[in-house]
């Protein structure tokens, strides 16, 4: 699968999943962001989209991938659609939980996203190195 379509096919799950176009193009940012561009192993060995760990019994995983630099182990995914639900369901379940605002279509530039992430303790990277890979790879 080229770039290109490993683009496109995140970005229409993430629509078909009910996240609006901008956010859908934030999260196609995240990607390629947590992956490197597609090139990381636990991208190419477990289709691990978003840098998940595996949680025994997630609903979308399929079991433990390879080993992260922080010695757990990543999440393993049948398919990158399946990587991309479990982002989408994250993301509904802070939205229903008030943690990230009703009306998605709020979410508009790459340090809105950040900072939401941030606040529910996604990522431990410095906020500023995250806003400025989603804003490297936004679309």
């Amino acid at each position: 699968m080229t770039e290109n379509q490993i683009s496109a096919l995140i970005y229409a799950t993430a629509m078909n999943d009910g996240m609006p176009d901008q956010l859908a193009r934030l999260i196609l940012a995240q990607a390629k962001h947590e992956t490197d561009d597609f090139t990381s192993n636990a991208f190419i060995k477990n289709n691990n989209c978003f840098g998940y760990k595996y949680v025994p019994g997630g609903k979308w995983q399929t079991g433990a991938g390879i080993t992260s630099t922080e010695k757990d182990p990543y999440a393993k995914y049948k398919t990158i659609e399946d990587s991309v639900h479990e982002l989408t369901d994250w993301i509904k379940r802070r939205q229903f939980g008030k943690k990230f605002p009703a009306d998605l279509n709020e979410i508009k530039k790459p340090v809105d996203y950040a900072v939401l992430l941030k606040k529910c303790g996604y990522f431990g990277d410095p906020i500023k190195n995250y806003i400025d890979g989603l804003t490297h790879f936004l679309a």
